[in-house]
């Protein structure tokens, strides 16, 4: 995760080595403990509350086992959210049999989420979220894609 930040940042792990902190998107908080972490639970809480009061757009990015759950999860609980999910593959939990992402497909159509495939996440082309049907840019957006090596705190010799 975090693939476009420099210390492969998420939300679903813990910032936890000393030389991420200060660089990350929640500096203030210390998630190697459980209250940091806690905290941070509760922070991003009251911002998805705040931006389901005022029917926000969002965009996850990356329709795999992650992506798919999360944005699920934020329709049922914040029903008032525009959501829209992509991703690269040609369909949603691309390692999974047919069958079953036709049915999560189905699923979040039903529920009014769009869904866009076959298409990389590309922020910098201006044409990029007109293409999904969003005016200017999302009021948020989730990445939800790839893996980033986390060995930084490794002696810089090795």
């Amino acid at each position: 995760f975090g693939v476009f930040h420099k210390w492969g940042e998420s939300l679903w792990f813990p910032t936890i080595h000393e030389a991420a902190r200060p660089e990350g998107s929640w500096p203030h908080l210390d998630e190697r403990f459980l209250e940091g972490r806690r905290r941070h639970i509760l922070e991003e809480y009251a911002t998805i509350q705040g931006l389901n009061e005022k029917s926000a757009q969002i965009l996850v990015v990356g329709a795999g086992f992650i992506g798919v759950e999360w944005i699920t999860e934020l329709q049922h609980f914040f029903p008032k959210l525009k959501l829209t999910i992509i991703d690269a593959l040609p369909q949603c939990l691309g390692p999974l049999p047919a069958k079953a992402a036709a049915y999560c497909s189905k699923y979040m159509k039903k529920k009014g989420i769009k869904e866009f495939y076959n298409m990389k996440y590309n922020a910098k082309d201006p044409n990029f979220y007109s293409s999904l049907g969003i005016q200017g840019k999302p009021d948020k957006e989730y990445i939800c894609i790839g893996v980033k090596a986390s060995n930084y705190f490794m002696p810089k010799e090795v």
